[in-house]
């Protein structure tokens, strides 16, 4: 099975703890799978992701535990300044 790389290809290095136990396990499957050990984590954490959250994509997924699908708005970007002064009015309105 190959591991899909995403749309952004730059890699980056993380950090991860674990018992000497769980180390020589992912040293033998690297052996056995002929994989580096960097390919058999990935490989592991893209199971994982598939085992418990079948019917979802990681976007759908990922939309659910920060709450947040956008604002409605189109121009944010462009008419940052005119809608952050309407908030701040609104808020600090005296009336």
């Amino acid at each position: 099975m190959s591991i899909a790389k995403s749309h952004n290809t730059k890699e980056e290095i993380i950090t991860a703890r674990c018992d000497a136990r769980v180390k020589e396990i992912l040293y033998l499957l690297s052996r056995s799978e002929r994989l580096s050990m960097s390919q058999v984590i990935a490989k592991s954490i893209l199971e994982y992701h598939k085992r418990h959250f079948p019917d979802q994509s990681f976007f759908e997924e990922e939309q659910k535990l920060f709450g947040r699908h956008g604002s409605s708005k189109g121009d944010l970007s462009i008419n940052r300044k005119r809608h952050l002064r309407e908030m701040l009015s609104g808020k600090h309105s005296r009336n």
